[in-house]
């Protein structure tokens, strides 16, 4: 077998094993000791590695290595132009995983990595996913970057070589260090600091796909590849075996059909759209019809009021003319009439005149009267406040006065104190010794605690006693209980539960007291809550259940699974089982009817001779199958077991004295059955057994025994009552002996402070003496200032009262002229109001002349008004078409406003004949026919764009649709013809969806056996190993058109039966060894024997075990092989 031959530098280097991957198998075989898994090289070897690894990452790898670095694999050395632009030429990781160092060295065809599980297989594919920038959730694993980092290191490198392309100088050296503790990333490209973005810019450039499945598959995507959507599908396998033309049209052709579909939705909107408004705009033609003929009438009556309004304004204006003329007239007549009694009216004009002048020397006079009173009210006002601040100043010395009288009290009681503090210094008190006093009251305090302790020891005790007692008579009842029911069928199931399994009778117990904790309800045993019908089937029913089956606790739901499991596990620490069934009793349906039984030997299901409640019955029967398991009385006969055996749906029955089972594994074949029987033992359970007497007779002795510690708990409860009843006793008058020490204690103590403390208050008290006497000099010196201040304001006060004098005369004289002007005016009133009587008929006939012309004013004024009225309505009528004014005058030429009247009364019957129809029913139809006007024009230029369109999805459908075709048909007959070669068949169509270019996808179908039809591959038709062979042939098929310079797939025989893993595992090699095929990596945890292998594989050994050579280069796999060859031979 061909290996990876060491060089002068170990290539691959493991150590330590990480977390190991389990094994595909799960037998105990597996459980195999781990150990390193170190390639070790010699001191020279090392010196020579440190000195490798200290040169700087940043360079790139040295291009003068022997067939690009690799070494010769079974005689076949690589030529370096056999790498594709993009391969994988070196991989080179440090602290990665489960490697300390390893570098790799694939080939550019088929790359086979076996070893064991856990030895760092899968740690490549992680390696090459993230040194080339993708994502971790591509690997199905972890999701940050830094929990690829070994355990126990702060960071990780990864450094992946890839081929150049024709034109690019040198190989391309990617390097990436990955950060732990911060899940960061640093990118080199050629020994020069680079950024994420170049990296993906570049891996772009090269078309590797690590984000597609056809083409990169690890270890915990395999799955993930059958449950791919058939479009998806189709767009994976494009991008992995299209050319990058089909992928850019493929995406024109979903733009363009996406738009396409959108503008078809919008043709048909509009279109829809234009004939509602036309067939809307039909209907209302009629109605706008008699809204212009209405319209027309309304507009003759329009134009026959304003006509009026012509006319009445001409008749206006005729009558303002003629009050002007009036107005006029008596303005002529009323001037002769005052030039005729002029001199009559003369000397009534002059006394007037001299009442007028009268009158202002009043206003003068009242004002200076007025000065006069306010000027008294201030120097008044001033009298007022000197006043209030002498008052203000005698309350001052009188409140001094009072300070003294107080000060002198104090000052007499101060003295006193003084003296008898003195006397009390003579008089010292007894001694007081705190000590003496302290420890006669801890004393009795001691004694104090000593009771209270007695009476605590008694009090718990006597809790104690009810706790026991309670305990008893919870105990005496349940035996109370327990005897009852020894006579109940309950009764007896529950005795017989606890003698099978006690904990499940505890349970049960608790249950009951607690359901009301539960979502929904929680039932117990099976054996306490079902029962069988018919007696003479319990053996055969209950030889198809175990015991667990039996004292099970059934629930309904998850979360109340968990809440009995914490009670029963975590609280009460019995040991129960649980089980949650979620499915309804009637979705359990037997496989065969029940009518066909009978012909089988079968008399009934198992489930038709339970009763109990549905949930419980609903578990039995998605446990242990009891609605698809036959029961019968007798049993049945070779010919029945060869038809029951050929039904395959009745999987295991009981029949007469004997249980049978069949185990099939369909796997192997139709044929691959085994049968098991086994003889049917009487049933223990869900039988009526007698009462046992013997169980009586213990319950009865029991009762006795608790009766008898309960009348002993009560004598010991009433002695404990009476100790404590004399312990307190002796407590209160221990209690008042302490009360009485304290209270002597603090009379001395405070005579003794008091006593301690007159030393002090004497200096304190001569001190507020000396103060008292300061205190009285300072009154009597502000009682000095404010007498002053009083002289002073009282000498003010008098000059105010002096100013006052002076202008209450000033006041007087004032008011004496007013009086004087007033008397005039009254004599002036009086002489014009004589002269005006007579000439009274004079004014009258004066007066008249002058309401004559103000009537004919206002006659005038208001004709004018009106005239002005009838001009603006006229205005208005002509405002927005000036030009209709010669037709109003035509209208109302010769024709008075009461003829214009009959006119319009005329218009307006016309009116009542034609129906009114509503004002917006024309403007709705206006603004429909400019709607349909625009719709029409936007349809015409959807209809333009619609087709455009269409004939370029043609144009590129009609080059795009046969080269994905001719694709589709080369993948068709590469996997057909790996079906073929397991004697199977395989199919792979595209699905054209015409409507949608997204809903285009390719459908595969295989068939495994003979008598079945091509069925689609997906998650849930096929078994695991099934799909597995189905993927890798498929990823087979696209191998000569990969697009991609290299594909991973990880550990895709799991699952396979070792003829297909052997036929798979041929026509991989078969297709990934042929010439200009793309590099392949295949990751698999075993090797069957006697495989075909190529020379232009490489097949990478991870060894891993204790029983490693200490030193690495020392395992030599060909030499191995010789050995191994050299023993069989001898043997």
């Amino acid at each position: 077998m061909p290996s990876l031959e060491p060089r002068r530098r170990s290539r691959a280097v493991y150590e330590e094993d990480g977390d190991p991957e389990p094994s595909p198998s799960t037998s105990d075989s597996s459980k195999r000791r781990k150990g390193r898994a170190d390639i070790h090289v010699s001191e020279e070897e090392e010196e020579e590695e440190e000195e490798e690894e200290e040169m700087s990452d940043d360079s790139p790898a040295p291009q003068d290595r022997k067939a690009n670095g690799h070494a010769s694999t079974n005689g076949y050395t690589p030529n370096p132009s056999e790498f594709h632009p993009g391969a994988i030429v070196r991989v080179r990781v440090k602290n990665f995983v489960t490697y300390k160092h390893a570098e790799f060295l694939p080939g550019p065809n088929l790359n086979m990595v076996i070893g064991p599980n856990g030895t760092g297989k899968s740690s490549l594919v992680c390696a090459i996913c993230l040194g080339l920038g993708y994502h971790p959730k591509h690997l199905g694993r972890a999701s940050h970057v830094g929990e690829f980092v070994k355990h126990g290191e702060e960071s990780a490198t990864i450094e992946i070589e890839l081929q150049k392309r024709p034109n690019d100088r040198a190989n391309h050296i990617i390097r990436v260090q990955i950060n732990r503790e911060d899940n960061g990333r640093k990118w080199w490209l050629n020994g020069k600091e680079s950024t994420h973005k170049a990296i993906q810019e570049l891996t772009r450039k090269l078309r590797i796909q690590i984000d597609n499945l056809c083409q990169f598959l690890p270890q915990d995507k395999v799955a993930e590849f059958a449950g791919l959507t058939p479009t998806r599908l189709l767009e994976e396998t494009l991008r992995a075996a299209a050319p990058e033309e089909i992928l850019d049209w493929q995406l024109q052709l979903k733009s363009l059909h996406k738009d396409h579909r959108e503008m078809k939705i919008e043709l048909e909107n509009c279109t829809d759209i234009l004939k509602n408004h036309e067939s809307r705009q039909q209907g209302l033609q009629a109605d706008v019809n008699r809204l212009h003929e209405r319209e027309a009438i309304q507009q003759q009556v329009e134009d026959l009021k304003n006509a009026r309004a012509v006319a009445e304004y001409n008749d206006k204006r005729l009558k303002y003319s003629d009050a002007k003329k009036r107005v006029k007239d008596a303005k002529q007549k009323l001037e002769d009439l005052q030039n005729a009694c002029g001199p009559a009216l003369e000397a009534v004009n002059k006394k007037q005149a001299y009442q007028a002048q009268v009158e202002p020397a009043i206003i003068e006079r009242k004002k200076a009267l007025r000065d006069a009173e306010v000027a008294g009210e201030q120097v008044l006002r001033s009298i007022e406040i000197h006043d209030e601040t002498i008052k203000n100043e005698e309350n001052k010395v009188k409140a001094e006065e009072d300070t003294l009288r107080n000060i002198k009290t104090k000052i007499q009681q101060r003295r006193k104190e003084l003296t008898t503090l003195e006397g009390r210094l003579k008089d010292k008190p007894p001694e007081f010794v705190p000590a003496e006093w302290n420890a006669k009251i801890r004393q009795k305090e001691s004694a104090w605690q000593e009771i209270e302790a007695q009476k605590r020891t008694l009090d718990e005790r006597f809790e104690e006693l009810k706790g026991v007692n309670t305990t008893k008579r919870d105990e005496l009842s349940n035996l109370g209980r327990e005897f009852e029911n020894l006579n109940s069928q309950q009764g007896k199931k529950l005795a017989q539960l606890k003698n099978v399994h006690a904990d499940a009778a505890k349970g049960w117990e608790w249950l009951q007291e607690n359901q009301d904790q539960f979502q929904k309800e929680v039932f117990g045993p099976p054996m306490l809550t079902c029962s069988i019908t018919e007696k003479q089937y319990s053996d055969q029913v209950q030889s198809l259940l175990n015991q667990d089956d039996f004292i099970c606790f059934i629930c309904q739901t998850r979360s109340d699974h968990k809440k009995l499991s914490n009670q029963f596990y975590g609280q009460m620490g019995i040991a129960v089982p649980i089980r949650t069934c979620g499915s309804e009793f009637s979705s359990f349906q037997p496989a065969i009817p029940r009518d066909r039984l009978r012909g089988l030997g079968i008399d009934a299901y198992a489930i038709d001779f339970l009763e109990g409640p549905e949930p419980v019955l609903a578990m039995l029967c998605a446990e242990k199958k009891l609605h698809t398991s036959g029961v019968a009385q007798q049993d049945i006969s070779n010919a029945q077991y060869e038809q029951l055996m050929a039904v395959e749906r009745i999987p295991h029955w009981a029949a007469g004295k004997r249980i049978y089972r069949v185990a099939r594994r369909r796997e192997y074949g139709p044929n691959a059955t085994s049968t098991s029987t086994r003889t049917i033992m009487p049933g223990r359970f869900w039988t009526d057994q007698p009462v046992d007497e013997s169980e009586k007779t213990d319950i009865e002795r029991r009762m006795q025994e608790v009766q008898q510690e309960l009348d002993t708990l009560r004598q010991e409860g009433i002695g404990i009552r009476e100790k404590k009843k004399g312990l307190g006793n002796q407590e209160d008058e221990v209690r008042q002996e302490i009360d009485t020490l304290k209270q002597q204690k603090n009379e001395l103590q405070k005579a003794a402070t008091q006593y301690a403390t007159l030393g002090d208050k004497i200096p304190i008290v001569k001190g507020q003496l000396e103060d008292a006497q300061k205190a009285i000099q300072e009154a009597r010196a502000r009682m000095s200032e404010s007498g002053a201040r009083s002289d002073e304001l009282v000498l003010k006060r008098a000059r105010s009262v002096l100013q006052h004098k002076e202008l209450l005369s000033g006041i007087r004289d004032a008011y004496q002229a007013l009086l004087d002007v007033q008397i005039r005016l009254i004599e002036a009133k009086s002489d014009v109001k004589a002269l005006e009587e007579r000439n009274l008929d004079i004014k009258k006939r004066l007066e008249d002349e002058k309401t004559e012309i103000r009537n004919a004013k206002a006659e005038a004024d208001r004709l004018k008004e009106d005239a002005q009225a009838a001009r603006e309505m006229v205005s208005e009528a002509v405002a927005e078409d000036p030009n209709r004014l010669p037709h109003l005058n035509e209208l109302a030429a010769g024709k008075s406003v009461e003829e214009l009247d009959n006119e319009i009364g005329a218009e307006q019957s016309k009116l009542e004949y034609v129906h009114a129809v509503d004002p917006a029913v024309l403007r709705q139809f206006q603004k429909r026919a400019q709607e349909i006007d625009n719709l029409t024009r936007q349809k015409g230029e959807l209809t333009t764009k619609f087709d455009s369109l269409s004939h370029k999805i043609d144009e590129l459908r009609q080059k795009w649709e046969p080269r994905v075709d001719a694709l589709i048909t080369k993948i068709n007959d590469a996997f057909a013809y790996n079906f073929e070669q397991i004697n199977c068949a395989g199919q792979v169509d595209v699905h054209k969806d015409e409507e949608d270019f997204e809903q285009w996808a390719i459908e595969i179908k295989v068939k495994f056996r003979q008598n079945e039809t091509l069925q689609q591959l997906n998650q849930h038709r096929q078994s695991g190993g099934e799909r597995a062979v189905s993927t890798i042939f498929y990823l087979m098929a696209l191998q000569s058109m990969a697009q991609a310079p290299f594909r991973v797939v990880d550990e895709i025989n799991q699952g396979m039966d070792p003829r297909n893993e052997r036929m798979v595992h041929e026509r991989m090699v078969e297709i990934a060894c042929r010439e200009h095929t793309s590099q392949y990596f295949l990751i698999t945890p075993k090797l069957l024997t006697g495989l075909r292998y190529d020379e232009r594989m490489r097949v990478l050994c991870i060894a891993s075990g204790e029983h490693m050579p200490p030193e690495g280069r020392k395992l030599d796999f060909g030499k191995l092989v010789r050995i191994r060859r050299a023993i069989g031979a001898a043997a």
